[in-house]
């Protein structure tokens, strides 16, 4: 594996861990502060770093023992200065009136290099509407 693209995988691997660890400061520590960030639930997109830290404790559920936060079937390329990944994410977890919850949704991360250190410009999350 190229050393870019391992790096990569670490920053998007210290995200997940982040995120499952409820560590909220830590979450978007390695994305732009001016990224645009697309996601699942409403407003559905981001403008900032700062706009998707405000709305966390807005969607975040608390959760008994661990919450399930994992990629899989994570694929990465990187070039000199950008980078992309994409693959499937697994969320649930247990709430407090021990009810479960889980889905797995589709993620795509584009990454710039700056200063030697990769860093997430965009993040799409993303789950297919089934038609009846």
């Amino acid at each position: 594996m190229h050393a870019d693209e391992a790096a990569i995988r670490n920053v998007l691997e210290q995200w997940v861990q982040a995120t499952r660890d409820g560590r909220q400061e830590e979450v978007l520590a390695n994305h732009q502060d001016d990224l645009v960030l697309f996601d699942v639930l409403s407003p559905l997109q981001y403008t900032s770093a700062a706009q998707y830290r405000a709305s966390w404790d807005s969607w975040q559920p608390e959760v008994q023992g661990a919450l399930q936060f994992a990629l899989h079937d994570l694929s990465v390329r990187a070039g000199v200065d950008v980078g992309y990944a994409f693959g499937l994410l697994q969320c649930g977890g247990t709430l407090p009136d021990g009810q479960t919850f889980g889905d797995t949704v589709r993620i795509t991360f584009c990454l710039l290099k700056c200063d030697g250190q990769w860093k997430v410009a965009h993040q799409h999350v993303s789950k297919p509407v089934e038609r009846r």
